[in-house]
C-alpha cells in the first residue's frame, strides 16, 4: 500500500484491496458514508483525481458508472443525456465537467462537488458550536428572545442558500452548447448531401457525412435545451441513417445494420414517426439484399404503425414488403402490399422530412413492383414488369442530369433487361445492359453489381449460352464487376 502515487496513481488493485478492507465481500450498493471514507483512502494512498477514487470506492467499471449515470437520469425523470465512456475517462484525467453533469455526479454519489474534486472549500475552519439550545415553542414566553434570534439566523441562511441555488439553476438551465446558427447548418449540410448523394460517388460522400455525425455526437453529448435535443437526435438521425445507406451501397450490409440500428435509437429519442418509417425500410432493404426476405417482411410490417408527420416513408414500407413477399414467391401478400403502397402514395401529405435521396420516389415504387412481376415468374408478369421498368426507366431519364438517381436508374434499367430476357428478348436485353454499363461506371454501387452478376447467370442458360450476344454481354459484366466497388474509401482507411 505504501510509497509515493506514480503518475496517473496506483495500480486499481490498491484501491480493491482498500474497498475490501472496509466493507469486505459485501453484497449490494454501500451508503454514501462508507463509500466517502474508501474514496478518501484511495484518493491519499493512490494519487487518483476525486472522482475516479470515488468510482473505485463504490466497486464500478467506467462502463457501469455511465450506465448507472443514465439509469438515474431516467428514475428522477431528468430527461436523457449522451454520456459516453469516453467522456467519463476524461473527467478522471484532466476534464472538469459541465455544471450539469456536476450535479448528476454529486447526486450518484451522494456527495458534493468540492468532494468530487470540481471546485475548491474556502471556508474557514469553525470553531466548535456551543451545545444547541432547544428553541422554545411558540407561545413560550420566557424564550422568546432566544428563539426569535435563532429563527431569524436560520431563516436568512435558508432564504440565502435558496436563492444561490435558484440562480445556479438558471445558469445550468439557460447553457447550451448548440449555438443559434448550429442547427441551421446541420439541415443545410443534409440537404445538400441528400440531393447530392444519388449521383456523386458514394466514397467521398461516406467520409462527409462521418465527420458531420461525430460533430453531432460530440454536441449531443453536451447540454442544450429539450428541443435543441431533439432535433440534434433528428439530424444524428438522418445521418447515421445516410452512413447505413452508403455501407449498403459500399457493399457492407452488417456496417449499415449497425448504422440504421444507431439511427433507430436516435428516432425513438427524437420520438419522430418519419426517421421510424424510413429507418425500418432501411433495415428491410439490408435484410432484402442480405438474402433474408422473411426479415425483411417483418422489419417493413413493425413500422407500419407508425404514421410518418409527413411524405413517402409508407409507400416506401410497403413497396418494400411486397418485393420480398414476391421473392418468398408468396403473389397474394406480393399483390397486397403493392395496392397498399398505391393507397399510401394517395394518402401522403406534404413533402418528406429531408427530401433528395430519402424520398421514395414514383419510379422507384414502378420498378420495385417491376421485381415483384419478375420474382413471381410468368409470361403475363413478365409482360408487366418490362412496362413498370420502361416507365420507371423513362421518369429517371426526363430527370435533369444533376438530379438524376444513378443506381436506381441503373437498377430499373436491370429489371426491364430481365423482363426482356425472359421473354425472349436478347437484342432488347443487351441494349439495356450496355446502358447499365455507360451509366453504372460513373457511380458503382453493390447493389447493381450484384443484379449484373445474376443476370450475367440468366445469360448462361442453355437457350442464350452460345448465342454471339450473351457471349459478349456476359464477358462486358465480368469485366465490369471485376472492378471493386469502393476502391477510394479503402485507400483511405488503409
Amino acid at each position: 500500500m505504501g510509497g509515493r502515487p506514480k503518475a496517473g496513481g496506483h495500480d486499481p488493485r490498491c484501491a480493491q484491496r482498500i474497498r475490501l478492507k472496509h466493507v469486505g465481500t459485501q453484497p449490494g450498493p454501500l451508503n454514501p458514508v462508507t463509500i466517502h471514507q474508501v474514496a478518501t483512502e484511495i484518493q491519499d494512498c493512490c494519487g487518483h483525481r476525486p472522482i475516479k477514487a470515488f468510482r473505485l470506492a463504490a466497486g464500478w467499471t467506467v462502463d457501469e458508472a455511465v450506465r448507472r449515470v443514465h439509469d438515474l437520469c431516467q428514475d428522477l425523470g431528468l430527461g436523457p443525456r449522451g454520456l459516453v465512456a469516453r467522456s467519463w475517462r476524461e473527467w478522471e484525467a484532466t476534464a472538469i465537467p459541465d455544471r450539469d453533469y456536476q450535479d448528476l455526479l454529486c447526486r450518484l454519489f451522494s456527495t458534493g462537488p468540492v468532494q468530487l474534486g470540481f471546485g475548491n472549500d474556502y471556508s474557514p475552519q469553525l470553531a466548535v458550536l456551543p451545545e444547541a439550545r432547544t428553541l422554545a415553542p411558540i407561545g413560550d414566553e420566557r424564550s422568546n428572545d432566544t428563539a426569535d434570534g435563532n429563527q431569524q439566523l436560520i431563516g436568512r441562511d435558508l432564504v440565502m442558500a435558496a436563492a444561490r441555488d435558484s440562480a445556479d439553476w438558471i445558469q445550468r438551465a439557460e447553457q447550451t452548447n448548440v449555438g443559434p446558427h448550429t442547427l441551421d447548418q446541420f439541415r443545410s449540410d443534409i440537404q445538400r448531401i441528400v440531393t447530392l448523394y444519388p449521383n456523386r460517388p458514394v466514397g467521398p460522400t461516406f467520409a462527409e457525412v462521418l465527420h458531420l455525425r461525430n460533430r453531432a455526437f460530440e454536441l449531443i453529448e453536451g447540454r442544450q435545451h429539450p428541443d435543441q435535443t431533439r432535433d440534434l437526435y433528428l439530424i444524428t438521425g438522418v445521418l447515421c441513417g445516410i452512413l447505413a445507406n452508403a455501407s449498403f451501397d459500399l457493399g457492407y450490409l452488417a456496417e449499415a445494420e449497425t448504422q440504421a440500428r444507431t439511427a433507430w435509437l436516435c428516432a425513438d429519442l427524437a420520438d419522430n414517426n418519419w426517421l421510424r418509417s424510413w429507418t425500418r425500410g432501411t433495415q428491410s432493404l439490408i435484410a432484402y439484399w442480405d438474402d433474408r426476405p422473411s426479415d425483411a417482411v417483418a422489419l417493413a410490417r413493425s413500422a407500419w404503425d407508425y404514421t410518418p408527420e409527413s411524405g413517402t416513408p409508407q409507400v416506401r414500407l410497403a413497396a418494400l414488403e411486397a418485393r420480398a413477399h414476391a421473392r418468398l414467391r408468396d403473389a397474394s401478400a406480393a399483390e397486397d402490399a403493392l395496392r397498399r403502397a398505391d393507397h399510401a402514395r394517395e394518402a401522403v401529405t406534404g413533402d418528406d422530412e429531408i427530401g433528395g435521396m430519402l424520398v421514395f420516389p414514383h419510379a422507384k415504387q414502378s420498378f420495385y413492383a417491376a421485381t415483384c412481376h419478375l420474382w413471381l415468374g410468368g409470361d403475363q408478369r413478365f409482360r408487366q414488369a418490362e412496362r413498370l421498368a420502361a416507365a420507371a426507366v423513362g421518369w429517371y431519364e426526363a430527370t435533369p442530369p444533376d438530379r438524376r438517381r444513378t443506381g436506381e436508374q441503373c437498377l430499373a434499367m436491370l429489371d426491364l433487361a430481365a423482363a426482356r430476357l425472359a421473354l425472349g428478348e436478347i437484342e432488347g436485353a443487351a441494349e439495356a445492359v450496355q446502358s447499365v454499363l455507360s451509366t453504372g461506371s460513373r457511380r458503382r454501387t453493390d447493389s447493381v453489381t450484384r443484379r449484373l452478376r445474376q443476370l450475367s447467370g440468366q445469360l448462361e442458360r442453355a437457350a442464350y449460352r452460345d448465342a454471339p450476344v450473351a457471349l459478349s454481354l456476359r464477358e462486358e459484366i465480368q469485366v465490369f464487376t471485376a472492378t471493386r466497388v469502393a476502391p477510394a474509401l479503402e485507400a483511405r482507411q488503409q
